[in-house]
């Protein structure tokens, strides 16, 4: 399973990757959205992880351009935020994300969220 991480909070990303080497994944990080659209350019991840707030182009915004561009077509989109309310799984489910991880992130369990909601898009 390839995973994009695009978010701009080191926390986020330093989780990542450490859980992501520990079961041998493969992981690329991106700190905004312009930087994930243009690495989109030349790759298809399984898996595409957006914060939803982010300076510049955040979450939505940047989905709505991955989806315009026809970029990554096969690839699973999932939101994350740590600024979230009772409403934001149906928000997020509105913009068109495939799911949700909300923060702060579980390393325990992050791997099988990802591989459930990939599961679960696939099908």
């Amino acid at each position: 399973m390839s995973v994009l991480l695009v978010d701009d909070d080191a926390d986020t990303r330093n989780i990542f990757r450490v859980v992501m080497a520990h079961h041998n994944l493969d992981l690329t990080v991106a700190e905004d959205a312009e930087t994930a659209l243009e690495y989109l350019q030349t790759h298809s991840p399984d898996i595409i992880v957006l914060d939803i707030f982010m300076p510049g182009t955040d979450g939505p915004q940047a989905l709505a351009q991955i989806r315009r561009l026809g970029l990554a077509p096969k690839s699973v989109i999932v939101a994350t935020t740590a600024f979230h309310t009772q409403q934001t799984p149906r928000d997020v489910e509105e913009w068109g994300f495939n799911g949700y991880l909300p923060k702060p992130l579980n390393s325990s369990n992050l791997v099988p969220s990802l591989e459930r909601i990939f599961q679960g898009s696939a099908s």
